[in-house]
């Protein structure tokens, strides 16, 4: 049973997942309510799966980009519960979470997060190979300058705060901005992507696992 972590922004997602079918998937409005929230969360998901932790046999953790505490309370707990049990880990960054969610599409997908001061952390992603592929590393920047960096036509999904909005407005008819499931990070995917990276053993040493922060 692998369990998947996601702390990384202001939501926060936790799933079960059994390498055949997702068990059970919690996302909540976590806020700066990390430290509060999110054990007890795992407690009760594993309750109603009737499970318990001596079940588990592997961590999927987003390692960030993100918050600088939210992505350290999830990383933190994810290496504690591996190290401590001697369970497999797998690290996987919040873009290549948000991205799995999204249908194919020919044009370029930008995936963001909020990445403070009011500007957005985003990465451009094309479908190739029957797959999401990242063309860009992560980038920071203000809201105005990504809608004037964009490669039109475009979709954009993630955390898109008001002031996102505003920008993108002026490129209405050229930037297709999906409904709001399709903005919400989910665990189930990041347990999808561990699962895939467990069976082709690439797998993370708890104590080589790092979170990744952009300024």
């Amino acid at each position: 049973m692998l369990l998947a972590l996601d702390t990384a922004t202001r939501r926060a997602s936790v799933a079960l997942h059994d390498g055949t079918h997702l068990r059970s998937e919690c996302t909540w409005e976590a806020a700066k309510r990390h430290t509060v929230t999110l054990l007890p969360t795992i407690v009760q998901l594993l309750a109603a799966s009737d499970l318990t932790a001596a079940d588990l046999t592997a961590i999927g953790v987003c390692i960030g980009p993100g918050s600088y505490t939210g992505v350290r309370i999830g990383v933190a707990v994810a290496k504690g519960l591996a190290a401590a049990r001697k369970l497999s880990l797998v690290g996987v960054t919040t873009l290549d979470i948000l991205i799995a969610a999204q249908p194919q599409d020919d044009r370029p997908v930008y995936a963001t997060f909020a990445a403070g001061r009011r500007r957005v952390g985003y990465a451009r992603y094309r479908w190739r190979d029957g797959g999401w592929q990242a063309e860009t590393g992560v980038q920071v920047s203000s809201w105005q300058h990504f809608a004037d960096a964009l490669e039109l036509p475009a979709v954009v999904v993630g955390e898109i705060e008001t002031g996102g909005r505003e920008a993108l407005r002026t490129l209405y008819g050229r930037v297709e901005v999906p409904e709001p499931a399709h903005h919400l990070r989910r665990a189930g995917f990041l347990a999808d992507i561990a699962w895939r990276r467990l069976r082709a053993n690439q797998v993370d040493a708890p104590s080589a696992l790092l979170p990744l922060y952009v300024r």
